[in-house]
């Protein structure tokens, strides 16, 4: 009597896929059962494992089909979990009934198990690669909605009482109350060019948010938020914001030392942002321009230099008035006007006067005598008071140039 011959590997392995496919209505059974999903939505990822496990190795094709899967259903909604819950249902469902073929050879069982496990790992990795995709879509339409609802809130006009009736409904309707109190930290960066700004904004909002999910953010803007603005840094925060130390320390990490940062009280609702947004970029840019660096505080500690910018003309005939005498000096005029803005600044002091000009004391005298003797008047009381405001206002209009502030009442030069 002939030897009944074994099956081989191969024709076990067929045995195999085709009993589980006869057991499909079964296994789709209880993957309902198991996550209320309809046996229409089970049926089709049924044969996509299937599909998966009978390759050695994932194929595009298959990947994609999966990729596409987990972007339809974050499209229509459907949590991550959820979906995940299901696949891992379904896979542990088809393990049971290959559990139960006792005559298929052990190594086939395992082999079976082995492509099993590594097709839940490949599926899982795909769909979350479709929601992950449109998670960035999501949110990239949600930066620009962001931006779009920041840029009406913080510089439309507010002339008529339609205007701020529009900013205050915008605003409470994305999250930012009307009747809210807000800060603003604007970072005038001199050495970064417009192209940098983007990348700088992303760096300096991923080290001071505090992390989020965001399946559970809440809808609309969420404080603080990081803006390129106009070729500057803009934070806006809500006034009891607790993470201006996170902002002090990560400012040089992210944006260097040749920075200018300019913080703004507290700002009582949302239709006086946009006044003290324009008060904090000019006062930045005049800060820049005099060479000035650093944390300067509200735009009040600039308040003096940026008066002199008000009415150019004005302030140049101040200082015709109280240095002309100097500046006209053909041959020691220059050395006659830091010689007195020196010895001002050194509290009337000619020795220090002198440290700081790298001058023998003698020679600042004589330079001090000059002076007195050009002005016609000695250098004491109201004098130096006049003398020292016409030298800031000197000092002021040099550094900046051209510069006017904005606004229709800013003076002509």
């Amino acid at each position: 009597m002939a030897r009944k011959r074994e099956p081989t590997t191969e024709e076990s392995r067929a045995l195999l896929f085709e009993r589980i496919r006869t057991a499909k209505p079964k296994i789709v059974a209880t993957t309902v059962k198991d996550t209320g999903f309809r046996a229409a939505s089970i049926e089709p990822a049924f044969e996509q494992v299937l599909d998966l496990v009978e390759e050695p190795a994932p194929t595009a094709r298959q990947l994609r089909r999966w990729r596409d899967e987990g972007e339809r259903l974050a499209r229509a909604g459907v949590a991550t979990e959820l979906v995940l819950d299901g696949v891992l249902s379904l896979n542990w469902a088809i393990w049971e009934e290959v559990m139960l073929q006792e005559e298929i050879p052990r190594a086939v069982i395992l082999d079976f198990a082995d492509r099993l496990l590594r097709g839940l790992d490949d599926a899982v990795a795909a769909i979350s690669e479709g929601y992950v995709r449109v998670e960035v879509e999501a949110a990239a339409a949600h930066s620009e909605r962001r931006r779009a609802v920041l840029e009406d809130i913080l510089s439309s006009p507010r002339a008529t009482p339609h205007d701020r009736a529009r900013i205050r409904l915008r605003s409470t309707r994305h999250g930012l109350p009307a009747e809210g109190t807000y800060r603003l930290v604007l970072i005038h960066t001199p050495a970064a060019d417009e192209a940098d700004v983007e990348v700088l904004v992303d760096r300096l909002e991923t080290r001071i948010r505090v992390p989020v999910s965001h399946h559970r953010e809440q809808p609309g803007i969420r404080l603080p938020v990081v803006l390129d603005w106009r070729g500057h840094v803009l934070v806006l925060a809500a006034a009891e914001w607790a993470g201006e130390q996170r902002l002090r320390e990560a400012v040089p990490h992210v944006l260097g030392e040749d920075v200018v940062v300019i913080e703004t009280g507290p700002i009582e609702g949302v239709e006086a942002l946009a006044d003290e947004l324009t008060q904090a970029d000019y006062s930045a840019t005049v800060a820049s321009a005099m060479g000035r660096r650093g944390w300067l505080g509200d735009p009040g500690s600039l308040a003096l230099e940026t008066t002199f910018l008000l009415d150019r003309k004005l302030v140049r005939s101040a200082v015709e008035r109280e240095l002309g005498p100097l500046l006209s000096d053909p041959r020691m005029g220059e050395e006659l006007v830091e010689t007195l803005e020196t010895y001002l600044s050194s509290k009337q002091n000619i020795r220090e006067a002198a440290r700081r000009l790298h001058l023998a004391p003698r020679t600042v005298a004589y330079r001090l005598e000059r002076i007195e003797t050009l002005l016609g008047e000695e250098l004491d009381g109201e004098v130096t008071m006049r003398l020292s405001a016409a030298l800031l206002a000197l000092r002021v209009n040099r550094e900046t140039g051209g510069m006017q502030p904005e606004g229709p009442g800013a003076s002509e030069a």
